[in-house]
């Protein structure tokens, strides 16, 4: 019989090891656990791949959620970009949340300072590309909310999410003015305008949102952060390099990366790269028309008041057309504005945002404007409508007992109004916080508007009603007043400007590139009327009534001049913005 020889066990290779120290690595087990996942877990079917990326509470008091961006882990590949299109089933050309690039490692040559030495990018030990991703900031203070007409957004007061409410919406644009990050989009489809709402129906049932859940580096988190942060709160320094002052609306989204980006050596990938902004033409023949109809009734005034100190009395007929000319001209500009609305039928709701929103007050104020100056012509009207009645008026119209100032009262009372309207118009634009439409700027452009339109349109007028020396005066200071105000523009933006600050370089840039044709426009008319005004006044001492049809001819090239200045305030807007966002 053969013994039995005794098993003998081989000694484990290098694959059994490492499987077994493999098997006791605690990285190991949590890594196959949450993929495993628990069935018995009542959560979407994908939180365990993003579970990590949202709050693990809900905000509490003096807090929100934001956005937070990991610079180091974004590659630019736009998968957040094609998640939200796709998810909130957006148009073609309407895109919430975009990618821009920043380059760095060259400085500025706008800024640079020839007594410094140029930065060296190598030592600063800093990428040469910088992908940004950026949606709604989700402000502390958002610009949006504020502007709005018709209270079509709302901030939650537990989340902070600043959400559009599209069913409130009627489509006036304000909001995409007031955003300093360009983010509200309008919609030419629907007629409104829409932006990212941070997927907040995703979050009530701890869903991520598409951007966050679509991101392959994990490079977008939602995170709580406080809020109440004041204005020097160093919070509040500017997001990236080139996008808009964080004091303006206190945006909540926070780019983090290992080293900062120093903003001397970064800049946008489309830097300098500004584009013709929207024109707006509803809203410049409006703005052009309520300053010419507030003009008329000042210089009216003007020349009855000195006219009463001289002792000569303006015929009621002549304050009565005046007060009707003005009131037309201001309807057809109120009446072409609603046509810069998307959804025109819901503006009768424009009214409520008057606590916050200048729009809201331009309307309000210049439709009480509208309606004083129609009392004034309705007092004005009715002693001389009986005049040309040979029946006189029904004898339950009181006219012996209006007494004679009361329409020279309602008129005054009209030009009180439609000055605070226009300040209103002016403010819609200066809220907005762009440089090129400070107040500085804004307001002697709109009034200046006002003071030479309404002399040349009320020296026309006089003219005819036989006052020729009141509209010779009349003429000559709209001449005045407007070589004064082209003078201004051809510093700005003539062709032979002076250098000014780098937005109005910017500004001046793109019109000579892209809107040099308005602008030649815009000042052969304004000469035109310059000329035929300048004639006219002289003429019309002699010849009263061809010195008047060459004042009408003078104030008819003036309004369309300035309709042409108002719409290239619009179009040559330049402003800061996020890196990208063209």
């Amino acid at each position: 019989m053969s013994a039995t020889l005794p098993v003998v066990q081989p000694n484990p290779t290098l694959l059994d090891q490492l499987l077994q120290e493999q098997q006791q690595l605690t990285a190991v087990e949590e890594f196959s656990q949450w993929h495993q996942g628990d069935a018995d877990h009542d959560a979407p079917a994908q939180e365990q791949y993003y579970r990590q990326l949202l709050p693990a509470t809900p905000p509490g008091p003096g807090q929100q959620l934001a956005f937070e961006v990991d610079l180091d882990a974004c590659s630019g590949c736009k998968a957040c970009v094609v998640a939200c299109h796709t998810m909130n089933g957006l148009e073609e050309d309407e895109a919430w949340r975009k990618v821009g690039t920043l380059v760095i490692g060259d400085e500025d040559p706008a800024t640079q300072d020839p007594a410094t030495p140029p930065i060296d990018s190598q030592q600063s030990g800093i990428a040469a590309i910088q992908h940004v991703t950026t949606a709604c900031h989700h402000c502390e203070d958002p610009g949006c909310l504020n502007g709005c007409p018709v209270k079509a957004y709302e901030k939650d007061p537990i989340t902070g999410i600043v959400r559009h409410l599209d069913d409130q919406c009627i489509g006036c644009k304000y909001c995409t003015m007031m955003c300093p990050y360009e983010v509200p989009q309008y919609s030419d489809r629907l007629g409104i305008v829409r932006k990212c709402d941070m997927c907040y129906q995703r979050l009530a049932v701890g869903e991520a949102p598409a951007c966050v859940q679509s991101c392959p580096n994990e490079a977008i988190k939602i995170r709580i952060v406080p809020t109440g942060r004041t204005l020097d709160s160093p919070e509040l320094s500017t997001l990236v390099p080139s996008a808009p002052a964080s004091q303006i609306t206190s945006p909540t989204t926070r780019y983090v990366a290992e080293q900062p980006i120093d903003p001397r050596l970064a800049r946008p990938q489309d830097d300098r790269m500004d584009v013709v902004a929207e024109s707006h033409w509803p809203l410049a023949l409006m703005l052009v028309a309520t300053q010419v109809g507030v003009g008329v009734l000042v210089c009216e005034s003007l020349v009855a008041g000195v006219a009463a100190i001289g002792g000569v009395a303006i015929p009621a007929t002549v304050t009565l057309i005046a007060a009707v000319l003005g009131f037309a001209v201001s309807h057809v500009g109120l009446g072409i504005a609603p046509m810069h609305l998307g959804q025109p039928l819901r503006m009768w709701r424009v009214f409520l945002g008057l606590r916050t929103s200048w729009l809201s007050r331009e309307a309000v104020v210049l439709g009480k404007f509208v309606g004083i100056l129609a009392l004034g012509i309705g007092l004005y009207a009715l002693p001389e409508l009986e005049n040309y009645l040979d029946d006189g008026l029904p004898s339950w119209l009181p006219v012996d007992a209006i007494p004679s100032w009361l329409g020279r009262a309602a008129l005054l009372g009209a030009i009180v109004i439609g000055l605070a309207g226009l300040y209103c118009s002016a403010m819609i634009y200066i809220a907005t916080q762009r440089q090129l439409w400070r107040p500085a700027r804004t307001l002697p452009r709109f009034f200046g508007t006002m003071v030479i339109g309404g002399a040349m349109v009320s020296a026309s007028l006089m003219a005819f009603a036989g006052f020729s020396a009141a509209a010779s005066w009349l003429a000559v200071l709209g001449v005045v007043c407007l070589i004064v105000k082209l003078i201004g523009e051809a510093r700005l933006f003539g062709e032979t400007a002076v250098d000014g600050d780098t937005y109005d370089q910017r500004s001046r840039n793109l019109i000579h590139k892209r809107l040099v044709k308005s602008l030649r426009l815009r000042n052969w008319l304004a000469y035109v009327s310059i000329v035929f005004a300048v004639v006219g006044a002289f003429t019309v001492l002699l010849l009263a009534g061809f010195g008047a049809g060459l004042l009408a001819i003078a104030a008819a090239s003036l309004i369309f001049s300035e309709c042409l200045e108002r719409i290239l305030y619009f179009q040559s807007v330049v402003h800061d913005r996020m890196p990208g966002t063209l």
